[in-house]
């Protein structure tokens, strides 16, 4: 969901999307794909990667990708919308988180990807190109993410950036059960609507679809890579000094075998 990237402070404004830096020397960029885990188990992950990173005891980037069980979370703008409201969502069979990302109310939930990682326009750039290879002609407005018409969005960006390391990420929808994003409005947007990669490709074809995270995950990976200009593996295929204490604290923490 993460890694530690460094970015210019005088970098302009009309830049088409950022430029990276990093204090890595090392133009690989390991991802994790850990299927779904609840939310309060990848925040703790993300939490534990920033601390090593902030102490220098990493010193490698990470893609991390995860899907989670039927969960909404606030941004820094939607904090306190009271006890109320967590009590209705959860009436739906969904967990509800308040968080320090960016932005407003989400779901996120299976069928969907998620990561964290940089800037929110090279993001955006990144997710466009990958709705490409599905043949879905999506873009960016001035509402943060990814839409594929003014009023329908495929893709949710919130992030938080903690002494120069970002966290939280993307949710792009690939076969995500939509009717959850109905209980509320999504990043506070009146009169939009979600959609999917899956229910787009449906449209274009006339036939029922769907595409699921796994498929998405290589060509995700793929559009990456080319944005960020980096060769995006697996962490268990890498040679990188983190691999042990990532792994290590996967095995310990989250009941996970790679």
């Amino acid at each position: 969901m993460f890694p530690r990237t460094f970015f210019n402070p005088l970098q302009k404004a009309t830049s088409t999307f950022p430029v990276i830096l990093s204090n890595s020397n090392s133009l690989v960029l390991p991802y994790i794909y850990l299927n779904q885990v609840t939310y309060i188990k990848a925040l703790t992950l993300q939490r534990f990667l920033v601390k090593s990173r902030i102490e220098n005891k990493l010193e490698d980037d990470l893609l991390l990708l995860v899907q989670h069980p039927p969960t909404y979370t606030t941004g820094r703008r939607d904090k306190g919308r009271g006890e109320f409201e967590r009590l209705r969502l959860q009436e739906f069979g969904a967990e509800y988180h308040e968080t320090l990302r960016g932005g407003q109310i989400t779901f996120h939930g299976p069928g969907q990807l998620l990561s964290v990682r940089c800037y929110v326009a090279a993001i955006e750039r990144m997710i466009i190109d990958t709705c490409i290879k599905y043949g879905i002609k999506a873009k960016n407005t001035k509402n943060t993410g990814v839409w594929v018409n003014d009023q329908e969005k495929i893709c949710a960006i919130g992030i938080q950036v903690q002494r120069y390391i970002t966290s939280h990420g993307f949710a792009l929808n690939c076969n995500t059960d939509l009717n959850w994003f109905n209980h509320i409005i999504p990043c506070g947007l009146e009169n939009k609507q979600m959609t999917s990669i899956s229910k787009e490709l449906s449209k274009l074809r006339g036939e029922e679809e769907q595409i699921g995270v796994e498929e998405v995950l290589p060509n995700l990976c793929n559009s990456f890579g080319r944005v960020f200009d980096r060769e995006v593996i697996s962490l268990c295929e890498s040679n990188l000094q983190s691999k042990s204490i990532i792994l290590n604290y996967l095995e310990n923490n989250l009941d996970y075998i790679l």
